[in-house]
């Protein structure tokens, strides 16, 4: 019977693609079938995930714009802090920069799908799967791609959120040492099920009978290193798992811009129903309930009798106080939190109508998140490098590394240009690089998309094709022509040398040309004699001189040969 130890998740935490539910992380200290290192790394991932569970919780409820309000506790009544809305900005700044982190696909010199990765992707979604890992990396700094084998041996990519999981980092090795992911969680909100990613094999956990853990599967890895890579954002050596974007300045600022909106509502309320005061009132007057004081205010009631002494009530109007300190503070929230997330303040909704900015400006204002979005480019291929390579093995063992190491990642250039700027960059290179046009870069500067470029050469290769075919029919035809020419012509030259007499001459001409050595086929086509059938005896004979010349000498035809027409 294994120990049990039972560690109780944050409130509001649910597994990535669950169904709203709270698990509650059951790690048992002891596995059946685990070695005792593997169950002290276990100890370790467990020791991990709850250490970062509640700072992961915070961080989605930023992103999911489900912060609660940070107060005061000076200047807003209870009832407009109890129904305020927070602001999604730190959604914003997630979602810009992960928009520009488009995975295209993988290349290798020379190669249309290396490794056939194009077909392995397509069957998992990989594309879609990527971006959801991207995003969830930019919340909570990190996520994990791990590489397993399915149920008939192929192979098999799945992402892990930090919300759903834990790691430990090898530094020595630069990578992950080994991995924990929950999989499965039942209608009590327990975990049930989890996945060990160790160096040496890809251990599944399940829990049976509400307390028994045992191994239920596992996989055996490739040499001997954890199948599990990282999606990190800004990682260093003291942080290998990275940083979130939603930073701790950031959700200062997002705090500040939220009590800004919330007094900004109570001046509103104060607006709609400014504040009156009556001074000189009677007892009666001044005993008025709410609601009556409210039917007064609207003007229920006309008028204000004296009181017994003859007096009247003065009414005064509280002014209400100006929205323009709200909303100038608003905007130096707006530019504080937009200088910290590298993104324009006009994205958050905050223009200057006066001042209108221009399509430049606005894209200068873009270049610092085009910039950090070329850095998530490189990080993020690295290690979706590693799982590609893997993915390569498991598919042919036999694949060399050589082969592997040219493998890159082919990611949409972050910077797009208007279609105008993208045409004139490319017809001044198409004009300097004459294969720049046709090739893949050459059309990826164009602004087309991969997909784009795939039908396009799918349609040079048709039409392509269609101009060999018409090249080869007109060869055909031009072939046919000539030989009818030929014969026309042949037919026409034997009638008119017959007809003039000069059929003999013919003959004495082919007759030098063969003693000149020139083979009787050839000699016969070229005097127009063409059907002439020879016997395959030598007419003439040819000889060197006796004086021991270079050039042949001729003698007499020998008896008994003869040519026949």
């Amino acid at each position: 019977m294994s120990d049990i130890q039972t560690t109780a998740a944050p409130d509001g935490w649910k597994p990535t693609g669950g169904a709203g539910t709270v698990p509650k992380l059951v790690v048992p200290t002891h596995i059946d079938g685990l070695s005792g290192e593997e169950n002290a790394l276990l100890r370790e991932l467990a020791e991990v995930w709850t250490r970062h569970a509640s700072r992961n919780r915070t961080l989605t409820a930023y992103y999911e714009a489900k912060e609660p309000l940070v107060d005061f506790g000076l200047t807003v009544p209870k009832s407009i802090k109890d129904h305020y809305t927070p602001l999604g900005w730190a959604r914003k700044a997630v979602d810009m920069l992960a928009e520009l982190c488009v995975f295209e696909g993988f290349v290798s010199p020379g190669v249309d799908d290396p490794f056939e990765l194009q077909d392995f992707m397509s069957r998992i979604g990989f594309t879609s799967v990527l971006q959801q890992a991207i995003q969830t990396a930019l919340i909570h700094g990190c996520s994990f791609l791990s590489v397993v084998q399915d149920f008939e041996g192929r192979p098999l990519i799945r992402t892990h959120t930090a919300e759903s999981s834990a790691a430990v980092w090898d530094y020595p090795d630069r990578r992950v040492r080994a991995c924990m992911a929950i999989t499965d969680v039942d209608d009590n909100n327990e975990a049930t099920g989890l996945v060990l990613y160790m160096p040496d094999r890809n251990i599944s956990v399940q829990r049976r009978l509400g307390y028994w853990w045992r191994v239920d599967d596992e996989q055996p890895t490739i040499d001997n290193e954890c199948s599990v890579f990282r999606l990190a954002y800004k990682a260093t050596e003291v942080k290998p798992f990275g940083r979130s974007r939603i930073s701790r300045d950031a959700m200062a600022i997002i705090d500040g811009a939220n009590r800004t909106i919330v007094r900004a509502e109570a001046n509103a309320e104060f607006y709609a129903f400014p504040k009156i005061l009556l001074t000189g009132t009677s007892e009666e007057l001044a005993s008025l309930g709410t609601d009556d004081a409210l039917k007064l205010y609207m003007g229920r009631y006309n008028m204000i009798s004296k009181d017994i002494d003859g007096q009247s009530p003065t009414v005064t109007q509280l002014a209400a106080s100006s929205m323009d300190p709200h909303l100038t503070m608003l905007k130096s929230w707006a530019a504080m939190f937009a200088s910290a997330m590298n993104i324009p303040a006009s994205s958050l909704g905050i223009v200057s109508d006066a001042n209108p900015t221009s399509a430049d400006a606005t894209e200068a204002q873009r270049e610092d998140l085009i910039i950090e979005a070329r850095h998530c480019d490189r990080d993020f291929g690295e290690s979706i490098l590693q799982a590609a390579r893997l993915v390569a093995r498991m598919q042919d063992p036999s694949v060399p590394d050589e082969e592997l190491m040219k493998l890159q990642v082919d990611w949409k250039n972050p910077n797009t240009p208007s279609s105008s700027m993208s045409a004139d960059a490319f017809s001044k290179l198409a004009g300097s690089i004459d294969s720049f046009a046709n090739s893949e870069v050459g059309m990826t500067r164009a602004g087309l998309s991969r997909s784009e470029i795939v039908r396009l050469k799918a349609d040079q290769r048709k039409a392509q094709a269609g101009q060999v075919l018409d090249q080869i029919r007109g060869m055909r035809q031009q072939t046919e022509q000539t030989q009818d020419d030929g014969e026309r012509q042949t037919d026409a030259s034997t009638q008119s040398t017959v007809a003039g007499g000069g059929l003999k001459d013919s003959f004495d001409a082919l007759g030098v040309a063969i003693r000149a050595g020139v083979t009787p086929e050839s000699a016969a086509s070229m005097l127009g004699l063409k059907g002439i059938e020879f016997t395959g005896m030598t007419p003439v004979s040819l000889k060197l001189p006796e004086g021991g010349g270079n050039e042949p000498e001729q003698s007499e035809p020998a008896a008994g040969t003869t040519q026949k027409a």
